[in-house]
């Protein structure tokens, strides 16, 4: 859903800004009147995505773990949670985050649930958040769940940027590496071919290949820019769910490399995410509930299904677990030896450090790899251009 700015009035006539979430500008308004607000004028959209909802320089951004961060410590203050809001909104210096704070606080004056207000923002939280507040309420232990879920926030905005900082040199070097690529073929050689024929020469094997290599790179150079646009295309199916989606998860657990990484990925949530709810005092069967929706992968959360119904029937949390053939084996020992000694929460929490850490580990190793693997590459291309124009030269300077 998309978030939508109107001008309104309310009963007694004081206008304000007002942002309002839905599907259609339509339902929006209908949303500001069953308020009990009237618009009088619409702003245009003021939505984004989630975690930062503008870009740099373009005004205010939301950010969620900086509004986690503050929210924190107040509610430890044991001050209300709409008060909380209230100074939140106060400290802040306006813009898209200072009425997104008022609209939360208007919420909660009309009688909804915290948990509901966020997820009627799913776009701008994420999927976790809302499960796990909803938790918090529903244990009365709201400043725990929220204080756990800043860590958790934090340790996964830690690990992007680490992923972001680690793919920046290659995506350099790649992009280096197209571009000469495209230059050698695209320009120098069509030269060297004009050279060829006014040399009135007969062309050998390797040149004519060579030749035929750079028309076909010069005629079919739209192909690049279309194939970026439908891997951006099928990027954005893959966030809808779907088919697209449905496919790669499945293809990404066939596939060894993809699979580790994404098994060390997904425990990793699955294991943190227990812990969160454990430690907070959330039921045993809710957290798992929880816990399972935040799992990304469709055929990993599909093996996932069935816990709460086995935890009914009276099974340990190690044992329903491994019914799931993606739970590596040491995670199930960690969890029986957290059950015998009354620590799960602290056994899922070692696990889910440990999954991480192994998951950077790994990542860091294939980013190191790659960056001399693609200079190699490169330069093997590069340097076979260069030895079948040398041979052309030969073959010109004998036939003179």
């Amino acid at each position: 859903m998309a978030l939508y700015r109107f001008k309104v009035s309310d009963s007694s006539g004081k206008v304000s800004t007002l942002l309002v979430e839905g599907d259609s500008q339509a339902e929006a308004t209908r949303r500001v009147r069953g308020r009990g607000q009237i618009p009088l004028q619409f702003l245009g959209e003021g939505g984004g995505v989630s975690g930062d909802t503008r870009l740099p320089g373009f005004g205010n951004r939301f950010d969620v773990v900086d509004f986690t961060d503050r929210l924190v410590p107040l509610l430890d203050a044991d001050i209300p949670l709409e008060r909380s809001l209230a100074i939140l909104g106060e400290g802040m210096e306006g813009g898209f985050t200072t009425q997104l704070i008022g609209d939360l606080r208007r919420g909660l004056h009309e009688g909804r649930k915290f948990s509901q207000l966020i997820r009627d923002r799913g776009r701008l939280f994420p999927r976790l958040y809302a499960n796990v507040v909803e938790a918090g309420e529903e244990a009365g232990a709201l400043p725990a769940v929220i204080t756990e879920l800043h860590r958790f926030l934090t340790q996964a905005r830690e690990f992007r940027g680490f992923l972001i900082s680690a793919s920046i040199y290659p995506c350099v070097v790649l992009v280096v590496s197209l571009t000469v690529l495209g230059v050698l073929l695209g320009v120098i050689v069509p030269k060297f071919a004009e050279i060829l024929a006014d040399s009135g020469q007969s062309l050998s094997l390797s040149t004519t290949v060579l030749l035929r290599v750079s028309a076909a790179v010069r005629s079919g150079w739209w192909l690049g820019p279309v194939g970026v646009g439908v891997v951006a295309v099928l990027a954005m199916r893959f966030q809808q769910g779907g088919r697209v989606r449905s496919w790669w998860d499945a293809l990404v657990l066939r596939l060894p490399l993809l699979k580790r990484i994404t098994t060390f990925a997904e425990v990793a949530r699955f294991c943190r995410t227990l812990a969160i709810l454990m430690r907070s005092g959330v039921p045993l069967l809710d957290t798992v509930s929880i816990s399972t929706r935040v799992v990304q992968n469709g055929r990993f959360r599909q093996s996932l299904a069935g816990l709460e119904g086995e935890l009914r029937q009276g099974q340990r949390l190690s044992q329903a677990l491994a019914n799931s053939r993606f739970i590596p084996k040491f995670v199930l020992r960690m969890v029986a030896v957290g059950e015998e000694t009354g620590a799960v929460d602290a056994m899922l929490e070692r696990v889910a450090a440990r999954y991480e850490e192994d998951l950077r580990r790994m990542v860091g190793r294939l980013m190191s790899l790659f960056e001399p693997a693609l200079i190699i590459a490169l330069g093997l291309v590069v340097g076979f251009i260069v030895l079948l124009m040398f041979l052309a030269i030969m073959d010109m300077q004998a036939g003179l």
